[in-house]
């Protein structure tokens, strides 16, 4: 998506072109670009709650507005213990894996 010439190419399957084409008929904004949603672009959240949804089925049920894109495990994380420590009196135990 960040190179549109290679849509032209042999370097990527059809499937990614076909994907690719997909995504930029459903992303109004460039990609890389602010969404005006910090929660990540609506049909990319859409797509992952009907994947959550086949994948684990009908006892789990999965609203794509609960779900928050981040950039990785680490500021997901991040981003959760910053929700839940209110000050330096607060901690968390974290459990060595």
């Amino acid at each position: 998506m960040m190179l549109p010439k290679l849509l032209d190419s042999s370097q990527i399957s059809e499937d990614s072109k076909d994907r690719i084409k997909l995504l930029n008929s459903k992303i109004t904004s460039p990609m890389g670009a602010y969404t005006a949603n910090s929660k990540g672009h609506m049909y990319v959240r859409e797509s992952i709650a009907n994947f959550i949804q086949k994948r684990d089925g009908p006892a789990v049920e999965c609203d794509w507005n609960n779900i928050y894109m981040c950039n990785g495990a680490s500021e997901g994380v991040r981003t959760a213990f910053k929700l839940l420590i209110r000050d330096q009196k607060d901690g968390i135990m974290v459990p060595i894996p």
